[in-house]
């Protein structure tokens, strides 16, 4: 008997530590995995002009509240370009249940050798962001 007794809260201790120590909040919550788009500037380098350099930006609902994305808006120039996720359009926003994702792409095109910039808006009901911003960045280079 004297055995079972020790290994019980040992036992208690381990089934407490096991679970999800954070709640999902109640709204509809919007996470992204990045807030800067850069297009190959790692150690200072940039994209060839003339050749296309891609990103993609991952949305997620992070709620219990069903996550309403009503608009994607790009204020760059025409040198990026984006795809917006499957089912968005300007008459028809894009619904994200629980831990649902979409995927926005972003192809940058340069034609100079410059630096370009510009940002995405992604307009929703989120809870923690009803309005995000992107910030999305670029280098042109001679080959």
């Amino acid at each position: 008997m004297q055995l079972r007794t020790r290994w019980l809260p040992i036992f208690f201790f381990a089934l407490a530590g096991c679970g999800n120590e954070t709640e999902i909040p109640k709204e509809p919550t919007l996470f992204t995995d990045r807030d800067e788009m850069a297009f190959n500037r790692e150690f200072g380098s940039g994209t060839f002009v003339g050749q296309t350099g891609f990103n993609s930006l991952v949305l997620e609902n992070r709620g219990e509240g069903t996550l309403q994305i009503t608009g994607i808006t790009v204020s760059a120039p025409s040198q990026f370009k984006v795809t917006l996720p499957e089912g968005l359009t300007a008459e028809t926003p894009l619904a994200l249940e629980t831990y649902k994702r979409a995927f926005v792409q972003v192809e940058f095109r340069p034609t100079d050798n410059i630096e370009y910039t510009g940002t995405l808006t992604i307009k929703s009901n989120s809870a923690n962001t009803p309005e995000k911003v992107i910030t999305l960045n670029g280098l042109g280079v001679d080959p």
